[in-house]
């Protein structure tokens, strides 16, 4: 079995630079390095390929032996081989750092568009890659590396993340027109045990955050009786009578409009859940996240806040 060879590509530069200047004077006054150091260097190369790699010449001349020639082809492969690699490297992270992946809550991406092309438009020297999910998709999103920085609702912290609450939406509870409890008002939060709902599966960390909200203004008993991951579905299940449904209001605001569904006026504070936006507590940050995180936080309140139209029932 071959030793493993100490052969470093600091020697490797010593070597050919003596062959090119033609001495260890020369070699050590261009490298600016002490002639000890020189011998130092070749010495120790010379005892890894166990012979000599040069003739000393009289005055300060040296003459490659065959080893040092055959050394001498291989040792210009690896450092042309190593200054590829560099280039290839600082080319990879220079990408990289001007790169930012944002995954963000599918709740949330439908009114992200504008807010995403005004960045891409005033920070066109940034490569944005947007990813949508579910919540839990985002969070593994951000802890395996595979997005920079995250979007999505919730009032709790995710472990294993550093968030930020940049703002808050508000949740509503919708039924359709024909529901018992449609049109009426200042309803006793504790009369929704008694009814049906639909919402998320079994699991999903965005529904726990709606039940827990839900519990704190009094609703003991949240009985979903049919689930969905798409709001489609489950606005068809609200309008078949199925049960109510908890939403982002955004997301419902135009049929609450038209009265196609009805948002129920519950006797209770409004139901407000934080946008968090996360990160890996394990990655560092790079300039270009820094600045999309920054410009995120700034402009979020134009697409995503509550407007006027938060308090009012239909």
């Amino acid at each position: 079995m071959h030793k493993h060879r100490r052969i470093t590509l600091r020697r490797l530069e010593v070597f050919v630079e003596i062959v090119e200047s033609g001495g260890f004077r020369a070699a050590a006054d261009r490298l600016r390095l002490a002639q000890p150091s020189i011998s130092n260097h070749i010495q120790a190369l010379e005892a890894e390929v166990g012979g000599s790699l040069f003739r000393r010449l009289r005055g300060s001349g040296v003459e490659l032996t065959d080893l040092g020639k055959t050394f001498l082809t291989h040792a210009k492969l690896l450092l042309a081989d190593a200054s590829s690699m560099a280039v290839d490297l600082d080319r990879t992270k220079a990408e990289a750092e001007r790169r930012v992946i944002f995954a963000c809550q599918r709740s949330l991406a439908d009114f992200m568009p504008p807010l995403i092309a005004e960045f891409a438009r005033t920070n066109r020297d940034i490569e944005l890659l947007t990813r949508v999910g579910y919540q839990e998709e985002i969070v593994e999103m951000i802890k395996n590396g595979a997005a920079n920085v995250g979007l999505f609702l919730s009032n709790r912290e995710i472990p294993g993340l550093s968030s930020t609450v940049i703002g808050q939406e508000e949740i509503v509870v919708v039924a359709s027109p024909n529901h018992p409890l449609a049109g009426r008002r200042s309803i006793p939060p504790a009369e929704l045990d008694n009814h049906a709902f639909v919402g998320a599966p079994a699991g999903s960390l965005f529904g726990e955050d709606v039940i827990a909200m839900l519990n704190r203004i009094g609703v003991h008993r949240v009985d979903v009786v049919s689930a969905a991951t798409e709001f489609e579905f489950l606005r068809a299940m609200v309008l078949a009578d199925v049960g109510l449904y908890c939403c982002f209001r955004k997301r419902a605001q135009a049929e609450i409009d038209a009265g196609t569904l009805i948002r129920l006026d519950l006797d209770a504070p409004p139901l407000m859940m934080d946008i968090r936006q996360v990160f890996s507590m394990k990655r560092q940050v790079s300039p270009s996240v820094v600045r999309f995180a920054e410009f995120l936080r700034k402009q979020q309140r134009r697409y995503l806040q509550p407007d006027s139209r938060a308090n009012a029932v239909s």
